[in-house]
């Protein structure tokens, strides 16, 4: 019995750490797994929801990720795999185990100093970023959290290393489960730590997430050849110029965690709750952008690096090509059917427990702000590793500093505006948050969803300047998706007028069915004028999935010039 355990897990292991070859192929390993994360990412938030509501207590969770994240965004971007999988590519087998080890030792002892700091200064500040908090007397709460999740750093810094190898290996199940497990931690956190030790049992659970993350890519990993001994910084020139190279990209992953932790401090400036609404909405909108836009991302990029380092121009515009359009033909129905089944969704995901009706309906307002944006993010998730592949990091990193900058002069600008009642009253009127207080986080929402807009134009036109013929290989596509999300969404809306709208009053199961009946028929109608556009994309992942199902491959004249010309 012990062996055939034995055997079972060592299958397990095999198969997870087997390698996924072509650009469609990875991206619907990447997809099915941020699916599967995704629910338990919806899972976690409803045990939030359902405990706490939109109150004091996610306010002080949410609010104490705040330093951990800056610091993990600020010094994991320089390991990032977007970073490390060019320079393992160019570098023999041996020689790639005597980097790794360079750099997960400077990065442990760079990770081990920040968090220290941190650790020190953090009270000072929260009393500076969350004044609102730190005057109601939980200063000393928002400080021992805070101070638990700085583990999370250092062991996702450490991971992010771990998947440059595993991604550049192809091996997409592996690199995919990580995230899941990460959401499998906080969930523990939850439900097993929280009754046992209180509010801190949230920040462990956090904790142990980051453990699982890296810790299920390290059985492979050694398998390798890697951490045979203790990483020592063999080559410290190597180090400094991953850093130097990174510094860019690490500034502007910087600038996006600047603008979150910017807008969840005015969010701690505005009604209790709010911090805890805005993370709710961002999170329900973060779903599909993990699923298509981020899917199509780190799928198509390992294939971008190698087009380049092979001088093959048209075929980097082409694969960047083929991920946009892809991209598109997936969000902008998914936008439609978000912003018109918004209270739906919050109602069937989060509606339980200690989340009340107020909070449903300020949750969906935001959640359809945000979901203006779904495209623009996805896009600028895919341009800018497109640039990264080509080695140019400066120009995401000023279009995300004036992104940065952009929001929160506009939220500033929005919250204020909004103390005018005629503003105020037809914000409330068009997102049908009538007489419902705490309206002012929405100013957050619109800011952020209107600049991630401008902001995605702005790196288009200047990626279209430096590799010409990309906009006009993927607008015929483009129109075709917005006219079958303008159905989708008519389509939806009219089911729901027959069906008429939930209340206070209507079940779960009313919710639920009156939602997945209107969503249906929008998909449905989304398919049938597909089908009639004659959309290339629609043609090519009908094919796939009949080629999945029939087990049998696809037609020549469906495969796509990324999957063609895959790196092995």
């Amino acid at each position: 019995m012990i062996a055939r355990g034995r055997y079972l897990t060592e299958a397990a292991f095999r198969m997870l750490a087997s390698e996924v070859l072509g650009l469609q192929s990875a991206v619907y390993v990447l997809a099915l797994f941020a699916i599967l994360s995704s629910v338990l990412a919806l899972v976690r938030d409803r045990l939030l929801a359902h405990a706490f509501g939109a109150g004091l207590t996610l306010d002080l969770y949410n609010a104490a990720f705040r330093i951990p994240d800056l610091i993990f965004v600020g010094i994991g971007a320089l390991v990032s795999v977007y970073i490390l999988i060019p320079e393992l590519s160019r570098r023999t087998e041996e020689e790639r185990k005597t980097y790794i080890d360079t750099i997960i030792s400077g990065f442990s002892l760079l990770a081990i100093v920040v968090c220290g700091v941190a650790f020190v200064f953090a009270p000072q500040v929260f009393a500076l970023f969350f004044p609102k908090l730190a005057a109601g007397g939980q200063l000393d709460t928002l400080t021992t959290l805070s101070r638990i999740m700085l583990l999370q750093p250092i062991l996702l810094g450490f991971s992010n290393i771990l998947a440059a190898i595993t991604q550049s290996r192809h091996r997409y199940f592996l690199y995919a489960l990580s995230p899941l497990l990460y959401n499998v931690g906080i969930i523990v956190g939850i439900t097993v730590l929280y009754p046992m030790l209180g509010i801190a049992g949230l920040a462990w659970g956090v904790v142990v997430g980051a453990a699982l993350h890296a810790g299920i890519q390290v059985p492979s990993i050694v398998k390798d050849g890697y951490l045979k001994n203790i990483p020592r910084l063999h080559d410290v020139k190597a180090l400094f110029d991953t850093v130097v190279i990174s510094i860019p990209r690490a500034l502007t992953l910087s600038m996006n965690q600047l603008t979150y932790l910017g807008l969840a401090i005015f969010a701690g400036l505005l009604a209790p709750g709010s911090i805890a609404i805005f993370t709710f909405a961002f999170n329900l909108q973060a779903v599909p952008l993990s699923i298509i836009g981020a899917s199509y991302s780190v799928a198509a990029f390992p294939t971008l690096a190698a087009a380049l380092a092979r001088g093959e121009r048209s075929a980097f515009i082409s694969h960047v090509g083929t991920a946009a359009r892809h991209v598109v033909f997936w969000s902008l129905p998914t936008v439609a059917l978000m912003i018109i089944l918004r209270a739906h969704v919050v109602r069937v995901i989060l509606g339980s427990g200690a989340f009340t009706w107020t909070d449903t309906r300020l949750t969906a307002a935001a959640f359809a702000l945000f979901s203006l944006s779904l495209v623009a993010q996805g896009l600028m998730l895919l341009i800018v590793r497109a640039y990264y592949a080509a080695g140019r990091t400066f120009i995401p990193f000023f279009v995300a500093a004036l992104v940065a900058a952009a929001t929160l002069i506009l939220a500033a600008a929005t919250v204020g505006a909004l103390n005018i009642p005629f503003v105020l009253h037809f914000t409330e009127v068009i997102l049908r948050v009538v007489d419902v207080p705490g309206t002012g986080v929405l100013a957050l929402a619109f800011a952020y969803a209107i600049v991630s807009v401008a902001g995605t134009i702005l790196l288009l036109i200047h990626f279209e300047r430096r590799f010409g013929g990309f906009l006009r290989s993927v607008l015929p596509s483009w129109g075709q998706s917005l006219l079958a999300a303008l159905a989708c969404g008519a389509a939806t809306y009219g089911v729901l007028q027959l069906v008429g709208p939930i209340t206070l009053s209507s079940t779960l199961l009313t919710v639920f069915v009156r939602g997945f009946t209107a969503g249906a028929v929008g998909i449905a109608t989304c398919a049938a004028a597909y089908h009639l556009l004659g959309s290339r994309e629609y043609g090519e992942t009908m094919a796939t999935i009949r080629g999945r199902l029939q087990r049998a491959p696809l037609p020549p004249s469906v495969v796509t010039a990324a999957e063609e010309q895959a790196v092995p």
